[in-house]
């Protein structure tokens, strides 16, 4: 190839606007390096148009009638013999258009027309597949194409293919961009639409625990009423029938009646009498408070210390109605006394909902026998101390298909016959979430429940 060929070549396949990604601009570079490599006046890039079986002239430089961008369409229906010379030539070196057997089928209608005399076209070809072509014109007569003119015009339709790969590049970097942003869009969408669910079953999660606390202190408080009418009921007869003994010894003062033997008798009655009155308002008096420590507790968001046996004393003396209800004896066993630092609300709530799950599913109401124990122990588990409290009944167990189910919401056995559905899915959720603990159930048939509790004793806040 001569020398001025050769540099022109060079310079074009290092010039940034081959890979630029924008055609059009790569087009011009090409298309006025061969006007000046060849010498000729005209030159174009066409490419391939499936739609019009063909090729649709995509740029033309044409320096003679000054003219630039012709829209014409070449199908390869009519110029078969010009298209099968593509499909089979490396290049078509027409040095006279009008006579070559694959150009002479333009004479009337473009190549007479526009004065060419000469064609040198190379075909586009792009992973494999013809996709244009780099279509060379003399103006005037015959041109003589040698071999380095068709391989410097070889080399610049190469540089077409290679063009259009960088657009292609281009383009699937802008498609990634904007799938990419797309999806940001996207997982933002989606994002957003998540955290709000999210704090609509947050939401929701918190009026269930408050409506089942709610349930729990409804309970509570029917129990507790029931069972402080007794020692009242106790208190208001003893404190009448102190009313009537010191009547009596009125009218016997008043009658002059009164004997030493009579008074001491009045005097021991009445003393029996406030004893009664003052064991049974204090019982009435303890079951108050231990239900205004449970409610509140159940309330109560703080972290808090507490001794751990004497608090679930406390609760369970609140429950005590609900047990002796439904006839079940209650036991409490404690290795030691063990320091806590954790939500006694959460864990008052948990306990309520255990009585509350043992009264209604695993006794018969009106068996004798029914029996809950409550063992406290410590325990060190990775240098760190946990409380367990194993609470189990010796009522009619679970099957294993039961079993498996009972901390999901709203699953009961008891559907309308006061099961919700929701007391052990809530405790769990309370053991896991707020006390930082686990709580686990075992059970077989007739072999009774426990459930165990296992709780860090000192939580952070």
């Amino acid at each position: 190839m001569q020398a001025e060929l050769e540099n022109l070549l060079l310079e074009v396949s290092k010039s940034r606007l081959i890979d630029l990604g924008d055609m059009q601009q790569a087009e011009e570079l090409i298309i006025n390096s061969l006007l000046r490599g060849l010498q000729i006046q005209r030159a174009g890039v066409w490419m391939l148009d499936k739609e019009v079986g063909g090729i649709r002239c995509n740029l033309i430089i044409d320096l003679f009638h000054q003219t630039r961008d012709e829209n014409i369409v070449l199908t390869r229906e009519k110029f078969p013999h010009y298209f099968k010379a593509l499909d089979k030539e490396r290049t078509i070196a027409a040095d006279n258009a009008l006579t070559h057997p694959a150009t002479k089928a333009f004479a009337e209608i473009y190549l007479k027309p526009m004065g060419i005399g000469a064609m040198l076209d190379i075909p586009i070809r792009h992973r494999g597949k013809m996709v244009g072509i780099v279509c060379c014109e003399h103006i005037g007569g015959e041109k003589q194409w040698n071999q380095d003119e068709q391989s410097f015009a070889a080399a610049m339709a190469d540089l077409v293919g290679r063009a259009i790969s960088a657009k292609e590049r281009n383009d699937y970097a802008r498609q990634l961009e904007e799938t990419n942003a797309s999806l940001e869009k996207l997982v933002h969408q989606r994002t957003a639409s998540l955290e709000q669910t999210l704090d609509t079953l947050k939401q929701a999660q918190n009026q269930l625990i408050e409506n089942e606390k709610m349930a729990s202190l409804g309970s509570l408080v029917s129990g507790v009423a029931h069972e402080v009418n007794t020692p009242l009921g106790i208190a208001v007869t003893g404190a009448s029938h102190c009313q009537h003994l010191l009547s009596q010894l009125r009218e016997k003062i008043g009658d002059n009646q009164l004997t030493r033997s009579a008074l001491d008798l009045h005097m021991d009655n009445m003393d029996q009498s406030l004893s009664l009155v003052t064991l049974n308002l204090d019982r009435a008096a303890e079951l108050v408070q231990n239900f205004k420590k449970t409610a509140v507790d159940q309330h109560n968001l703080a972290l808090t210390e507490f001794e751990l046996g004497e608090y679930i004393q406390v609760v369970m003396s609140s429950l005590l109605p609900m047990l002796k209800k439904h006839q079940v004896n209650y036991l409490l066993k404690t290795e030691c006394k063990i320091s806590m630092r954790s939500y006694p609300g959460a864990l008052a709530q948990i306990l309520t909902n255990l009585t509350n799950n043992a009264c209604l599913h695993a006794f018969d109401t009106g068996e004798d026998g029914n029996e809950l124990v409550i063992e406290v122990r410590q325990t060190l588990q990775q240098n760190k101390e946990y409380a367990v409290i194993r609470f189990h009944d010796n009522g009619r167990g679970m099957a294993k298909e039961v079993l498996k189910s009972i901390f999901l919401p709203f699953f009961t056995t008891r559907r309308g016959l006061g099961g919700s559905g929701l007391g052990l899915s809530i405790s769990y959720n309370l053991a896991s979430a707020k006390l930082k603990g686990k709580l686990e159930a075992g059970s077989e048939p007739q072999q009774g429940t426990t459930f165990t509790l296992t709780l860090p004793c000192h939580l952070d806040e």
